[in-house]
């Protein structure tokens, strides 16, 4: 009886196989059947298999550079980027050019030193340039010597106080500047010494200072009559041509730039 059970139990079980592999227990196990499923694919005819080591198995990261993928927090794992590729400089764009000429800086030419005279007839001769506002006339003096004095203050009065003063620390050497003096701002100081050098002036102050006087100054004495001086501003090629010939009527003169 056992052997009878075991045989009925195999043929049932090979017949439910049997019907399963060919598709005669339903819909759901025929769709699993390989050429079925075959047909129902899309495009079933590029399908291709290939061999292990075939270049198209090569996944794309090796060639293009794997993107960094994130994390569960989402966040990228820097050490999964990819090594930036080298910058290549981008030469910079030239400059536009202007199409203005650029300003020409201003210039000024000096001559001079003139006598009053020689000023009148240099100047009677430039007028046929037509300068204008661009010729300019100085009047200048020489520094002949340098005086250390001290500044006026109280008038005479005041001049006679300090006068006592100074010869009570022993400084002898000292001449009230009278009211006649042609500088207001001297008249009633007292002058100390007249220097030729202004270095020998500043010694005689240093000289001073070590006495006990702590007023004086120095200041420069010019020559009386002066000289004149012409100043030319942006002068054209034209008239700069028509000074030079000017100027050869005056060779003891000088030309050079203006002086600050």
């Amino acid at each position: 009886m056992k052997l009878k059970l075991i045989f009925w139990l195999l043929l049932i079980g090979n017949g439910i196989l049997f019907g399963m592999q060919h598709g005669y227990l339903g819909a759901a196990t025929s769709e699993r059947h390989e050429p079925q499923r075959l047909a129902g694919q899309l495009r079933p005819e590029a399908l291709s298999i290939l061999p292990p080591n075939s270049e198209k198995l090569v996944p794309q990261a090796r060639t293009q550079g794997a993107s960094p993928q994130p994390d569960a927090s989402g966040k990228q794992d820097p050490a999964a980027a990819p090594a930036p590729a080298a910058s290549v400089p981008t030469p910079a764009a030239p400059a536009p050019v202007s199409q203005k000429t650029a300003a020409v800086a201003s210039s000024c030419t000096e001559v001079g030193n003139f006598s009053a005279a020689d000023a009148r007839r240099f100047s009677s001769q430039l007028a046929s340039l037509n300068l204008g506002d661009k010729m300019v006339q100085k009047l200048t003096q020489d520094i002949t010597s340098y005086m250390v004095y001290i500044p006026p203050q109280d008038g005479r009065d005041g001049a006679e106080r300090r006068k006592a003063e100074l010869r009570r620390l022993g400084i002898g050497d000292v001449y009230m500047i009278p009211e006649s003096s042609p500088n207001p701002a001297l008249r009633y100081g007292i002058s100390l010494g007249i220097f030729r050098t202004e270095e020998a002036a500043k010694a005689y102050i240093g000289q001073l200072i070590g006495q006990g006087v702590r007023s004086a100054r120095i200041i420069a004495r010019r020559s009386g009559a002066g000289k004149q001086v012409f100043q030319l501003h942006d002068l054209t090629p034209d008239a700069r041509a028509a000074l030079d010939k000017i100027k050869g009527a005056f060779p003891d003169q000088e030309v050079r730039a203006c002086s600050a």
